[in-house]
């Protein structure tokens, strides 16, 4: 049957990037809570690997390991950013490839954290205070660009969204996008910036078309999407039979067909139906898939 495939959220298969990322998130998120709740001055660790946009240069680092921190005050945040980079990320890693989808997490965690850098250099100090945050954590910005990536790369296919509202890829996108914009109407401080899912929209927009931005291998434009056993998807092409097939075909039938004829037909006479068998069936496991063979 035609049309796009939906992708079900059942348990999708990541490989080794996403495994990764979210035992190192897990690991970290459930570490740093134990520091701060139950150790004096444990907080500290977490304070180190968070980024504080006024020590972008002393504390390079941040841009990247706030990434993978979660809040330390509350297992929702870790539990709600797992999901949604499980259920997204797995088949983008599956198209992309562990190096490039990894690299790609990444760009959209630098490109985040340099958001709400520009934006707190931009605005005016006495605008609101939550355009000038003191510390920012967290995967938002990761989790968008890869909404947004797989909304681009899975335009025509369907995706489950909350495990029942079935939406398309474009929609997706406008989907993301809303709730970025909510994060800036409604007062709810967001622990990685109010402004860094935008950078994780600009970077799923610039990196996720991006052939050359790793070796990784791409789904072939031709291939469709089904649903994998696991719930992982799969690629399927179709392809031509093989040349070997068809000449294999073509002996079985001319040796039993050209005994009988021979025996039934006198020494030196034509036998220009065989023949015409022949050539039919030669034409046609030579043409392509699609179209009609020529009379």
């Amino acid at each position: 049957m035609n049309g796009p495939q939906a992708i079900s959220f059942a348990f999708p298969k990541p490989r080794r990037a996403l495994w990764i990322v979210l035992v190192a998130m897990t690991a970290l998120g459930m570490f740093t809570a134990f520091l701060g709740t139950w150790v004096p001055g444990g907080h500290l660790v977490f304070k180190r690997l968070g980024y504080e946009p006024g020590q972008t240069l002393t504390q390079p680092w941040g841009l990247l390991t706030s990434g993978v921190l979660t809040s330390p005050e509350s297992w929702s945040h870790l539990l709600f950013s797992l999901l949604g980079l499980y259920f997204l990320g797995a088949p983008m890693e599956a198209r992309w490839g562990s190096w490039r989808f990894a690299r790609f997490l990444a760009l959209a965690v630098l490109a985040g954290n340099l958001t709400v850098l520009a934006v707190s250099h931009l605005v005016p100090p006495g605008a609101q205070e939550r355009f000038h945050p003191d510390f920012v954590f967290g995967p938002t910005a990761a989790i968008v660009a890869v909404a947004v990536a797989w909304s681009r790369e899975y335009a025509q296919s369907t995706v489950n969204l909350f495990f029942f509202l079935p939406v398309r890829g474009r929609v997706l996108f406008w989907i993301t996008l809303g709730f970025c914009v909510l994060d800036l109407i409604y007062p709810q401080a967001m622990p990685e910036g109010a402004v860094a899912p935008f950078g994780g929209v600009l970077a799923g927009l610039l990196f996720a078309g991006a052939q050359g931005l790793a070796p990784g291998p791409t789904r072939p434009p031709a291939a469709q999407l089904h649903g994998h056993p696991r719930g992982g998807p799969a690629l399927h092409q179709a392809q031509a039979p093989p040349a070997s097939r068809c000449a294999s075909a073509a002996r079985r039938a001319r040796g039993p067909r050209r005994g009988a004829e021979e025996a039934h037909t006198p020494q030196g006479q034509a036998v220009p139906q065989l023949a015409q068998t022949f050539s039919t069936k030669e034409s046609r496991c030579r043409t392509p898939r699609g179209s009609a063979p020529s009379p």
